[in-house]
């Protein structure tokens, strides 16, 4: 177990961690820190630390256990600020929504003697920010752990604990594995929904389009007010995988406009297929609620 933890970066994710930690492990001291303005103090209200820090070396010093909710385009540089000030033993994590770039990075720069383990809580919001920050937001959700060969068993254990307490269940998987599934199910949908907009927000019938849409039009271009910031640290840390899945998203595009186009009545048979594979996977999606109640 343990009695310190830091957390660098306190929006949604970190505040969330920081909620959930002091709420349910009161003998836990958090302690936080923010590059953003006024963030700790906000932290410190809502109660998702114990302690604002005002450096990196004042946040670690003596944790346990290091959290960085950072986007993932900060982490470079954070890592490389964090590698002399960690003490001997220290476990990192983090909680990027990318995997095999940020090991790369915390294996070239982190010391010896401080373990580091990836993770990514499969839970957010499209609205982000320590105002948001919830305690129960991981509760009954996968928190993937991303272990290499390198990484001590003592380190795995910590970050088990944390998940734990946070109420969500650990799913191991290899960190290139991750980033392949992730791309599918998460950074492919984002890009389609931004395509969706852009491509009838452009058109000169939008206005009044706009005024028709609805909850089909507002569920699939949901994604589109995700964070431009977060997302470009996305794609720039998981290209290979992201293209990968929009050749293969663009290749059924291009099936589906042939059908169309030729005005093709067994297009409905690719309908059928889609619907099933929904319904099976909300299946899925119930059962799994189910067990986690």
């Amino acid at each position: 177990m343990f009695q310190r933890v830091a957390i660098i970066g306190l929006g949604l994710i970190g505040g969330s961690i920081g909620l959930a930690l002091r709420r349910m492990q009161a003998a836990v001291e958090v302690l936080g820190y923010d590059f953003g303005k006024g963030v700790c103090d906000r932290a410190c209200r809502v109660g998702a630390i114990d302690q604002s820090c005002d450096t990196l070396a004042d946040t670690v010093g003596g944790a346990e256990l290091v959290i960085l909710a950072t986007p993932v385009g900060a982490m470079h540089r954070l890592l490389q600020e964090l590698a002399p000030v960690l003490s001997p033993g220290t476990v990192v994590t983090d909680v990027a929504s990318t995997k095999a770039q940020v090991i790369r990075w915390a294996e070239e720069l982190l010391p010896e003697n401080v373990s580091f383990i990836g993770g990514h809580p499969m839970a957010g919001l499209e609205v982000s920010g320590i105002d948001v920050a919830d305690a129960q937001l991981f509760r009954g959700r996968i928190y993937c752990l991303t272990p290499t060969a390198h990484t001590r068993p003592a380190a795995v254990s910590k970050v088990c604990s944390l998940v734990e307490i946070l109420g969500a269940r650990v799913h191991f998987l290899d960190a290139v594995a991750h980033d392949k599934q992730v791309a599918s199910i998460s950074h492919l949908p984002f890009l389609a929904s931004v395509a969706l907009m852009n491509t009838v927000a452009e058109d000169r019938t939008w206005d009044d389009a706009a005024l028709l849409a609805a909850s089909g039009f507002r569920d699939t271009a949901r994604l589109a007010a995700g964070n431009p910031e977060m997302y470009r640290d996305i794609c720039l840390t998981n290209s290979t995988a992201i293209v990968d899945w929009l050749d293969k998203y663009i290749e059924s595009l291009e099936i589906l406009r042939e059908h169309v186009a030729r005005h093709d009545g067994h297009v409905d048979e690719i309908f059928r297929q889609a619907r099933q594979r929904r319904l099976e996977w909300q299946d899925m999606q119930h059962d799994a609620e189910d067990d986690r109640r």
